[in-house]
């Protein structure tokens, strides 16, 4: 495979996932399921989905968390946007425009994993659970308008370190910076996934997480109702690259899709629930990098998030 392509194709996805599965004797953990409860109809005096939506998860895996510790927000009404970044660099609230919550519905799922294609172990923490072989995380540093967190893995064999910062204007965005680092003494193939259980909440819901999926080469989106004939406001909410790896002498490539259900991927195996489109249904998104690094050095990949 070349590793210079900008973009890789659903089927070279797909073919890299199977090559890249791991047996089942060789799985050191699994993802665990969840399972949405039925929301009520937009305006239901009885409606409990914001609390119990998705279960809360914290106590799955003590490292992983759904708790908002740095907040971020910013202009107002349609440029509004107010979200929020765990411990461990999870993002579990996006609310834009105003009043209309995109990621967060009862509990947000969301975050990123990492698959070290020589050894085949992944890594991933996804605010509901985790992979259990991660370091603690340490904030290297927070303003008003930024948060930097670096995590190594507990095998000392990867960094990352990510930088999450709002950009306000006419269509706010949350900006996602990840700083991959290959600390091993040898030249390496990994893959580096965002990935987020979107939820885009319109009025006249149908009462339930059922909504509309898809990818492209730059994107992932889900939203709520892509002909929107019924006279309510569709939502959606879209996890997007920003430019190409840096530094340009690393090969790469680089792709969005979306995934059936509402779980993260297992980094090792990222394609194995791919479906384009998803229609009414429950879905995730999914932004996909495969990049190549010698021994010591560092890749950056940039990703937003922003409603549409």
């Amino acid at each position: 495979m070349n590793l210079h392509t900008k973009a890789l194709s659903v089927a070279c996805l797909v073919a890299l996932g199977s090559l890249l599965a791991v047996s089942t004797s060789a799985q050191k953990f699994q993802l665990p399921t969840q399972a949405h409860q039925p929301k009520a109809v937009v305006g239901d005096a009885t409606d409990g989905s914001r609390s119990q939506g998705k279960p809360k998860s914290d106590g799955v895996n003590p490292n992983a968390t759904q708790t908002c510790t740095y907040k971020f927000t910013s202009g107002s009404g349609a440029t509004y946007l107010q979200f929020c970044v765990t411990v461990n660099g999870n993002i579990v609230e996006f609310n834009s425009p105003q009043g209309i919550e995109q990621l967060s519905q009862g509990g947000a799922l969301e975050g990123y994993g990492i698959c070290d294609g020589s050894t085949s172990i992944g890594y991933y923490d996804y605010a509901y659970a985790d992979s259990g072989n991660w370091g603690a995380p340490t904030t290297v540093s927070h303003t008003s308008t930024e948060v930097k967190i670096e995590r190594t893995t507990s095998d000392g064999a990867w960094t990352l370190t990510q930088t999450i910062s709002p950009v306000a204007g006419t269509n706010p965005y949350a900006k996602i910076a990840m700083e991959l680092k290959n600390n091993s003494a040898a030249t390496k193939l990994a893959f580096l996934l965002r990935y987020g259980n979107a939820n885009p909440e319109a009025a006249g819901s149908t009462g339930n997480y059922y909504e509309n999926y898809d990818g492209s080469i730059d994107s992932a989106w889900g939203n709520t109702d892509y002909n929107s004939t019924n006279g309510s406001t569709a939502y959606g909410l879209m996890l997007q690259n920003v430019g190409n790896p840096a530094p340009t002498s690393v090969p790469y490539g680089r792709q969005g899709f979306a995934i059936t259900g509402v779980d993260g991927p297992a980094p090792c195996n990222s394609t194995a629930n791919i479906a384009s489109p998803i229609t009414e249904a429950e879905g995730s998104i999914v932004y996909f990098y495969q990049v190549q690094l010698n021994k010591d050095q560092t890749v950056t990949v940039t990703d937003r998030y922003q409603s549409f």
